[in-house]
């Protein structure tokens, strides 16, 4: 995955997902890594990739991003 999006309003996106109750976080894995939890109004789904949480903490900052923003142009989409 090489797209590039536009962090720039990363706080407009946040506030719109939080306003559709969607949360996106890090959740302990294992004692070395963590996993990506994404919780839409209590239902939560856990993904499949794991981060090291002394090596990969930019990535996984990065993809819990990415994960904010791909949900949050479904939403406008909707809207539209």
């Amino acid at each position: 995955m090489n797209k590039k999006f536009n962090f720039n309003n990363i706080s407009d996106v946040m506030h719109t997902c939080f306003n559709n109750n969607i949360k996106i976080y890090p959740v302990v894995h294992d004692r070395q890594h963590f996993k990506i939890e994404i919780d839409f109004a209590g239902r939560k789904k856990l993904g499949k990739e794991t981060y090291n949480w002394k090596t990969q903490q930019k990535e996984l900052q990065h993809k819990i991003k990415e994960l904010y923003y791909e949900i949050y142009k479904r939403i406008q989409n909707r809207k539209n």
